[in-house]
């Protein structure tokens, strides 16, 4: 299996590649309402356990039965820390988990829109 492309969200194949913000300091309305916005405590310690706190989107995302986040995923490197499954019934795309590094890692954050494919952020936790 090849290398999974990163494409800018004004392209229209959702569901070929996995979505990234393009340009941080102007984002498209599909990467505002889309893309997993992450934040921690800034004081982070060797293997205690921290709330991370995850929504989707800047403006948060809908959650109807046409157009939802369908689940979310927590990697800390290549391991997975957590994965958090919606249906339409849920009211928000927005979960809290806790989190526990024993070193500096980068933690990537993927959600489903069933209408928009995966969207992904990454950032780096410093411990």
């Amino acid at each position: 299996m090849g290398a999974v492309k990163s494409v800018s969200a004004d392209e229209e194949d959702w569901f070929q590649n996995v979505n990234r913000v393009k340009d941080p300091l102007n984002k498209t309305p599909k990467e505002k309402g889309h893309a997993p916005v992450v934040q921690w405590p800034i004081n982070i310690k060797n293997g205690e356990p921290f709330n991370l706190d995850i929504q989707i989107g800047e403006t948060l995302h809908p959650m109807t039965s046409n157009h939802y986040i369908q689940w979310i995923e927590v990697y800390a490197g290549i391991e997975q820390v957590s994965r958090i499954e919606f249906s339409p019934l849920c009211p928000q795309a927005k979960v809290t988990i806790p989190v526990a590094v024993k070193e500096s890692a980068t933690l990537r954050i993927l959600a489903r829109c069933n209408q928009h494919g995966i969207w992904e952020t990454t950032k780096k936790v410093i411990v």
